[in-house]
This record gives C-alpha cells, structure tokens and sequence, in this order.
C-alpha cells in the first residue's frame, strides 16, 4: 500500500496566491510525500515508470499553465526568462535522473528524486514562483511592472526572507537526514531479512538432518533385523556342524565359514556402532570386571590369528592388575582392544603383537589405566596418521589394497574411548611398526570377582541340563532357519521346545499351555513380538508371570527399552551366541513359576 506521510506538509509559505498554480504544486509535493513515506517508513514504492510519468505531466501541464500566466503579464521580461530557464533545467534533471536509472538500484533513484524535488520545492516554488505571483497579484492597483517587482522583492525581504531561507534549509537537512536515515533502516531491514532468510534455512537444514536421522535409524534397525537373522542361521548351523562333524578337512571348510560368518557380524557390528554413537543412542554400562577377562577373550579370538601367522601374541600386564576389580563397559572396552589388536595382527607379518597395559594414577577410588597396542608391522606414513580416527578412513584408500576393512575400527575405537572419559592416540614408523595407546580412568570395584562368577558362563549349559530338564519353552519365530537353531540349542539343553512361526499363533499357544520360559523374536507376521508379549501378559492368567525373553536381530538400545516397556523380563541379541543365551536361560528359568527344579 502506498503511504503519504506529511513530511513537507502544505502550508501558507508555499502558496502563491495563484489557485490553478497552487493546485499543481500541490500534485507535487502530494508525490514528493509518498516518496519521503516509502524511503523513511519503507511502505509499498510506487513503481518507478509510473513517477517519471507523474513528473513529465507536471512539466507538460504545469510549465505550460504557468509560463502562459507569466508571459501575459511580464512580456519577456528578465524575470520570465529566467523563470522559463529553470523551467528547462527541472526538465533536463528529470531526463538525467531517468537516463540512469538501468545502472541503479529503486531507492537509490528515489533517493535522487526525492533530493532534486526538495530543492526545487524550496528554490523554486517558494521563492521564484511566490515572487512572481506577488507581482502579478500588484499589477491590478495601477502600478508599472518595474514598481510591482520592486514591492514584491521588498515582501521578499526581511521576515519573509528568513522564513524562507529557514524553511528552505529545514527541509534540505530534513531531506539529507531522511535520506541517510532512509539508507540504515534500509541496511537494518535488508540485514533482518538475511537474518531470517538464514535462521529458516538452518531450521530447514536441522529439520532435515533430524529427518534424515530419523530415516537412517530406522533404515538401519531394519537393516540389523534383516542382515542378523540370516546370520544367526548361518552361525548357527555351523555351530551344530562342527559338533557333528568328524572329518578333519570338513573341520577345517567350517572353521573357515565361521571366520567368514564372525568377520560379517564384526562388520555388521561396526556399521550399527558408528550409527548409534553418531545418534547418541550407545548406552555404556557400569558393572564389576576384571582385565583378566577381557584379556582371555581377546586371546581366544585374536590370539589364534597371531599366532596362526607366526607371530608372538603377547599381553604385558602387572599380576595384581589382572585380578583387580574394575568398574566400567567391559564390552566396550574389549571391543577398543579388539580393534586395535586386530589391526595390529592384520598389517604385521614378522615379529609380535604386544598389549602392554600399567596403571598411571591411583586413588582409593579410582584407578586410571594406560593400554598401549604395539606391533612389527609396515607403520603408517605421517600424513596419513591425522586421518585414521575419522569414519570411513584407511591408510590405503586404493580398491587394490592388500588389507580390506571397513574404515570403521578406528573411528569406533576413538568415539568409545571419549565415552568412557578418556584420550586415544598413535605413533608409527613406516617399516618399523605402530603403537596406539589410550588411557582411561575407572572406577574401583568392591574386590575379587571370584572364580564363581567366572565361570558361570561355562557351567551355565550343564545346569540348565538336567536343572531344568523337561521344561518346556514357548519358541516364537518367523524364519525357519532360526527356528531349527533356536530348537537345537533349546533340546541340546534338556528343553522340550514347542515353536510358534508367528505373533498370533504364540498367543494362542500361551493360551492353552503353560511354559516355563517364552522366546519371542519381535519382527513377525500378523503380529509381531512386542503385540504378542501384551496379549499374552493381558490373557486369561496363563503365562501372565512367565519370563519372556527377546531373542532378535533388533540390537539398538531403544529396542531393547521398548521390549521391556511391553512386559518383556531380557533381550538377547541375535546372531544368538550359545553361551550367553544359556546363561540367560538359566538365570530366568530359575526366577519361573512353571519350571521344573
């Protein structure tokens, strides 16, 4: 909308005296207003064409009306010639200022009109073009032109003088400050909009990055399930072949199916890691463990492949800290070592692969540990040590390297670390070998964890034999592979297994037997785990107080929050590992009402 505020508002010093002139300077300074409104209160700007057009009528129109007056009663007179003359220069103004708009911005022309129209309205319009009225308001009372122009000077003079030159120099300043001002609102408000042009594409990129999240959860959630129940089957039938089988060439086939098997659930682990650190979503725990337990694992993986190729495996530990009770992620922790003792085998082919771990601090209360992995093998060039912790980095980009690898290990390693609260780094020497190191400080545990514990895990399958032979357990699982994994492992413990291939038919079986233990995978057709566990838990009192466990290839944290909220007593992760799911087993089937003790 356009705006006209008064800034030159209409009053006595403009008025000749003259109506038909005084209505047409009023047109004039009506348009000089609405320029002054759109510059200082930035209201709608009247297109440019349209003002050239305003201001070439005003000549046409005005000149014309005006100059007839003044012919007819000066007759070229030097006051008419003159006045004529600013008539032609207003025109060539006009023309100069249209003649350069195409290499302006809007305001900036406006701004030029709006200066050129102030000085005319003071120079012009109040001092020649009211002087001249003066003398052809005079002429009717008998006195000659000269007399006239001398009387009409003389009102010019004195008062009237310093009104003008007043008037004529407040709306020159007035003019000059809004123009000025006119140019910082101008700033401010073009520095407002960048601002907000800005702040809604951040919120349009955090909107996307939170969708994108949002998606890249769930993908890889899907992704887990879809990748690890194949696995599990994979995993497990080599498991079951191994046990069965007795031709040592046979043996050897499997052993290297289930290297295969573990390095894609390694990377399957790598992949889903990374996704859950980079989404906070990685839960560490804080539980009693022992260093002596981490080693023995990391041995019995990592060690075999040392020395498999010659090399000397070799953990350089003080006795007291293998038995000293430690607080902390010990699964974490292990899979840092893991990492770094994998590399470390995988790029040495002659010497040794060292862990070397000592204690750097020690309170009542705390103990902080520096591990360092040391090895023989080829290094890693200088520039290209900066890089190894990001994702997706190797010291050999080429997809002709020698080493394979996700580019993930290390990127993982780091990010767990600075979890944990603590700093990793490396040195290496082309040809000579590597050393990375970290260092974190723990928490102390109440003492010895003992042997009990220690081998709860190896007891567990012989108790729950004949503990609980003869209990029978609910199976709920889609795919058949898994079902004969989940079977097997189940009967091989003394379990009597019924298996139901869906959510619904596993409430149905609920309904009409009562199970020492269910497990429930949680992605099934009709209805799945989460679905069933509610029915069943809201049934007719059958299998309400049952323990019922997941056992799915949904491994996120959030999954295993959503199980419980359900009703749900544990999760186990599948590919299932036969260990960790007896000791499961064993300690909910002695917490059950219907198992047989």
């Amino acid at each position: 909308m356009l705006v006209s505020v008064e800034i030159f508002p209409w009053n006595r010093n403009f008025e000749s005296g003259i109506e038909i002139i005084d209505s047409q300077h009023k047109q004039l300074v009506k348009l000089l207003n609405v320029l002054v409104g759109h510059l200082a209160f930035q209201s709608e700007a009247p297109e440019i064409t349209k003002v050239f057009d305003e201001l070439k009528a005003y000549t046409v129109y005005h000149f014309s009306t005006e100059e007839k007056i003044w012919h007819e009663h000066f007759r070229d007179d030097a006051w008419e010639e003159l006045h004529k003359k600013g008539h032609e220069d207003f025109i060539a103004k006009v023309q100069e200022i249209k003649g350069n708009e195409l290499h302006k911005n809007h305001d900036l022309v406006i701004e030029e009109i709006v200066s050129f129209l102030t000085h005319w309205l003071a120079m012009h319009i109040i001092e020649s073009d009211k002087r001249m009225a003066k003398v052809v308001l005079a002429l009717p009372s008998g006195i000659s032109l000269e007399e006239c122009k001398i009387l009409a000077n003389k009102e010019m003079e004195g008062a009237t003088r310093v009104l003008i030159d007043t008037v004529m120099n407040m709306y020159d300043t007035l003019a000059n400050r809004t123009i000025q001002m006119t140019r910082e609102i101008g700033r401010r408000i073009q520095a407002e909009k960048d601002l907000q042009a800005s702040q809604k594409e951040l919120v349009r990129l955090r909107d996307e990055a939170v969708a994108a999240n949002v998606a890249k959860s769930t993908f890889l959630a899907n992704m887990s399930h879809e990748l690890r129940t194949p696995l599990n089957g994979i995993m497990g039938m080599i498991n079951f072949a191994q046990q069965r089988m007795t031709d040592a060439i046979g043996q050897e086939h499997l052993e290297k199916a289930k290297y295969a098997a573990d390095h894609l659930l390694a990377v399957i682990n790598d992949i889903l890691d990374i996704s859950k650190i980079e989404a906070n979503k990685l839960v560490l725990e804080a539980t009693d463990f022992r260093l002596a337990t981490v080693l023995e694992s990391i041995n019995s993986m990592i060690g075999y492949k040392a020395r498999a190729k010659g090399l000397e495996f070799v953990a350089d530990v003080p006795a007291e800290l293998l038995e000293r009770a430690l607080v902390g992620d010990p699964l974490r922790l292990g899979q840092v070592l893991m990492n770094l003792t994998g590399n470390a085998v995988k790029f040495t082919e002659r010497g040794e692969v060292r862990i070397w771990i000592r204690a750097r601090e020690t309170t009542p209360t705390h103990m902080a540990l520096r591990f360092e992995v040391r090895d023989s093998g080829i290094g890693v060039p200088e520039e290209a040590q900066q890089q190894l912790f990001s994702s997706f980095q190797q010291a050999d980009v080429s997809t002709t390297r020698k080493f394979g690898g996700t580019g993930l290990g290390l990127a993982i390693c780091k990010r767990l670390v600075l979890l944990m609260g603590g700093e990793i780094g490396m040195f290496s020497e082309v040809g000579v070998g590597s050393t990375f190191w970290f260092e974190i400080k723990f928490s102390k545990g109440l003492g010895d964890l003992g042997a009990e514990k220690r081998s709860a895990v190896e007891d567990a399958e012989q108790a729950l034999i004949r503990e609980f032979s003869g209990s029978r357990i609910l199976v709920a699982e889609d795919d058949a592979i898994n079902q004969e994994v989940a079977r097997c492992l189940l009967e091989d413990a003394g379990l009597l297994v019924d298996l139901a291939e869906d959510g619904r038919q596993a409430v149905e079986f609920a309904r009409r037997q009562d199970y020492a233990l269910i497990l429930m995978d949680m992605q099934m057709p009709y209805s799945n785990g989460v679905e069933a566990t509610i029915a069943i838990r809201n049934g007719n009192g059958r299998n309400r107080a049952t323990p019922i466990l997941a056992m799915t290839a949904n491994a996120f944290a959030e999954d295993r929050s959503v199980c419980i909220e359900a009703g749900m007593n544990d999760h186990v992760a599948k590919p299932v590992m036969p260990e960790l799911l007896y000791t499961t087993l064993l300690k909910w089937l002695r917490a059950s009402p219907a198992a047989m003790n």
